[in-house]
């Protein structure tokens, strides 16, 4: 039997990195959490490769003396707490000591700092988990922080990571979520030369929303203000008369840090279903205000999950405060004044922050517009070789989703799209093969600020999004510049669309295809975004259409998201069913 032995200090520092550092993402909340800490009104991150080569994070906080520097990179070393009991009031991000060690020991760190009054800063530098040298260097008052080649050593971890656009995609959600939660502190962020978030300070969290996901979300949010007892609810949440998206998105505060909680989510959930909106998704945006004696943040070292010491009260106070806020946006029209005058206040504060040569502001105007396109189903293709049998005969229509025809000895089934996705996406890949995808130009360019998370999506992917039938470019500070659509979009509007199809794309990366490569999962997701919906009424010769060109694609029981199109009941089978098998057609 081996012998039970004590492990060495750097495994174990090790080890233990794998609870708080996950993914770059991870690195730039824990070192911008700790600036916050620190009094930063300003907090600049850049990042190389999605943080992979290299994070860099600046701030303008208090600094730190050259003691505390050293001391800082030793495990469970903080300023930030003293006694057990101060467990029970705990008012800052960080509080375990366990940020910065973990993070130099998976990666090379160098930290550089100096606290006011301070004649010279202090350098620290540790290479995965190896201090290499501490001497004085020139830094203005505050801290930095440089990251590079997170998990070099552990490769075990790094190959979990995923591509350098995703994971700068997780970055900049990671930074949104801490500039939410501080309108008066000042946020950047740079991946590769492009700024993914630039919210200088601002006065509220309205103002908060407009600079990181633009005036379109804005208008589309109702104000949340209420709450029972001793917890307090306040923020954002959709409209129930505007469109909303197919998944819940809730993004939790929790006496001012995000956190993850399934039961807040659901709450709300349920105040949408109390209100006669739906089950649809939704965006909420929630602060959530406790005594801090009645929450414990001790719960992960990644500090991303809470538990209540009354969790019913604070579902309930959440379910009211949201369910209250949706029947007054139901009775209210929507208030494009307030968006406006939001819009106005954090332009004001760009414009003053844009001064200093940081960038150039985004443009948000709404500016879309293109003529008519093609119908629902019918479309220019290439002729089609001649089919070996003749088509199935459509029956009709069932639930409004499916198809039903026969071919004469077996009933058919047809999703009607999943398998209309499934046409077009082979004719999108042929004619991309070909270089002749249809383009829509636009009679004005849309100019659309995308969300952080997004850009580097739209960045990776700027080669498919050209060979699919795009035209688009980036167009100043994290405004992008739309020119041109595929003409398969018809009418749907130009911004809001791209949108959809970058989301869809960063939200299935993890999830099972049928297809690869991000040129056919974009076509894919095209495909599937102008597609026939369920619950749309067809006439018989739309339905037709769509059975007749599903029928002739290379792979037509699929779609390219891996769902099946159609079922095929055998004679044999439903002959069974009404206990006929004894009778024969003649």
């Amino acid at each position: 039997m081996t012998p039970v032995r004590r492990l060495p200090d750097d495994l174990v520092n090790k080890i233990a990195a794998g609870e708080v550092v996950e993914r770059p993402a991870s690195v730039v909340k824990e070192l911008v959490e700790n600036a916050v800490d620190a009094g930063a009104r300003s907090v600049h991150v850049e990042i190389e490769g999605g943080g992979m080569r290299l994070v860099r994070v600046r701030d303008d906080g208090q600094g730190m003396a050259r003691a505390d520097a050293e001391m800082a990179l030793e495990r469970h070393a903080t300023s930030k707490l003293q006694s057990f009991e101060d467990l029970q009031s705990i008012a800052t991000h960080g509080f375990r000591g366990e940020a910065l060690p973990s993070i130099a020991a998976v990666s090379e760190l160098v930290l550089r700092t100096r606290a006011e009054g301070e004649s010279a800063g202090t350098e620290v530098a540790v290479a995965h988990g190896q201090r290499q040298h501490v001497r004085d260097a020139g830094h203005p008052r505050g801290t930095t922080v440089e990251v590079r080649d997170l998990f070099g050593a552990v490769p075990a971890r790094r190959k979990f990571l995923r591509s350098a656009s995703t994971e700068a995609a997780h970055v900049a959600e990671a930074l949104a979520l801490l500039a939410l939660a501080r309108p008066a502190t000042g946020f950047s962020l740079a991946s590769g030369g492009r700024m993914l978030v630039e919210a200088p300070p601002v006065d509220g969290l309205a103002a908060r929303l407009y600079q990181v996901f633009g005036a379109k979300l804005l208008e589309d949010l109702v104000p949340v203000e209420g709450g029972t007892e001793w917890a307090t609810v306040r923020g954002f949440v959709s409209r129930p008369d505007r469109p909303r998206p197919p998944r819940p998105s809730l993004r939790l505060f929790v006496n001012g840090r995000a956190v993850r909680d399934r039961a807040l989510s659901k709450a709300v959930l349920e105040a949408y279903r109390s209100t006669g909106a739906g089950e649809k998704g939704f965006e909420a945006f929630l602060f959530v205000d406790v005594p801090p004696h009645m929450v414990d943040v001790n719960v992960h070292p990644a500090k991303t999950e809470v538990k209540f010491a009354d969790a019913r009260t604070v579902f309930a106070a959440v379910e009211r405060a949201v369910r209250a806020a949706l029947s007054e946006g139901v009775r209210e029209p929507p208030r494009v004044g307030t968006a406006e005058a939001v819009a106005s206040r954090a332009e004001s504060a760009v414009a003053a922050f844009l001064e200093s040569g940081r960038g150039a502001a985004p443009t948000t105007r709404p500016l879309w517009g293109a003529p008519g396109g093609a119908s629902v189903v019918a479309e220019a293709a290439s002729p089609a070789p001649p089919l070996e049998a003749p088509p199935p005969v459509v029956l009709g229509q069932h639930r409004l989703c499916y198809v039903v025809a026969s071919d004469g000895e077996e009933l058919l089934l047809v999703d009607q799209h999943t398998a209309h996705e499934r046409a077009r996406f082979e004719r999108l890949l042929e004619r991309a093969a070909r270089h002749a995808v249809e383009s829509q130009g636009l009679l004005e360019p849309v100019v659309l600020t995308l969300a952080p998370d997004l850009l580097p999506v739209l960045d990776a992917s700027a080669e498919a999004l050209g060979e699919l039938g795009y035209d688009v470019e980036p167009f100043g500070g994290r405004a992008t510049r739309l020119r041109a659509v595929p003409a398969i979009l018809g009418t749907r509007d130009p911004g809001p669309a791209l949108e959809r199809l970058l989301r869809d794309l960063k939200e299935r990366e993890g999830a099972e295809w049928a297809v690869s490569g991000t040129r056919d999962r974009l076509a894919a997701t095209l495909a599937c975004h102008s597609a026939v919906r369920a619950g749309q009424p067809l006439n018989l010769e739309q339905m037709s259409s769509i059975v007749r060109d599903v029928l002739r694609t290379a792979h037509p029981t699929l779609c390219p998201h891996g769902r099946p199109t159609m079922v095929r009941v055998p004679r044999d089978e439903l002959s069974r069913w009404f206990g006929r098998t004894g009778w024969r057609r003649q």
